[in-house]
């Protein structure tokens, strides 16, 4: 017997169930999301040396920022460099200060669903913002679609 069959209603979690969710309407789904890194952090720590023993304490909590890679469809990536824009960007290539809050689209959430298309768990980030856009590749020689890789950067996460 199969170790997922002998635990009654056992339902591993599968990598393809997730939906991306950036801003706060129901149209706001990155349904054209191909994957996404979950989010994850990092513990620094401080060792304590008394004689011969260290002692170690838990220190600063660093949350890791997460990469979107979507298909690019229907302009999608002039779609992001516009929010960019709207956060301080200026076309020509400088800074007119760029501010978390002005972000139109504050929440921003990763949805994981079972085999019967419920919802299991969610992250929530906590003020999030698009930290860099990387435009993929362009080649005569491919018939791939083409991507982009978000890297969006956040203050902290919640899972529920």
């Amino acid at each position: 017997m199969a170790f997922w069959t002998s635990v009654n209603n056992s339902d591993p979690l599968r990598k393809f169930r997730f939906k991306i969710q950036f801003g706060e309407k129901s149209d706001d789904i990155i349904w054209w999301a191909k994957s996404v890194t979950q989010p994850s952090l990092d513990v620094s720590m401080s060792e304590y040396q008394l004689i011969n023993h260290k002692i170690k304490y838990p220190g600063v909590v660093t949350w890791n920022d997460i990469d979107i890679t979507i298909v690019d469809v229907g302009a999608k990536g002039l779609e992001y460099f516009n929010k960019l824009v709207k956060v301080g960007y200026n076309r020509s290539g400088g800074l007119d200060g760029i501010k978390k809050g002005q972000y139109d689209a504050q929440a921003f959430n990763i949805q994981k669903f079972n085999s019967e298309g419920e919802k299991q768990e969610e992250w929530d980030l906590i003020n999030p913002f698009i930290k860099a856009i990387k435009y993929g590749d362009l080649d005569y020689s491919s018939d791939e679609l083409l991507e982009i890789t978000l890297t969006v950067a956040y203050d902290s996460a919640t899972l529920s």
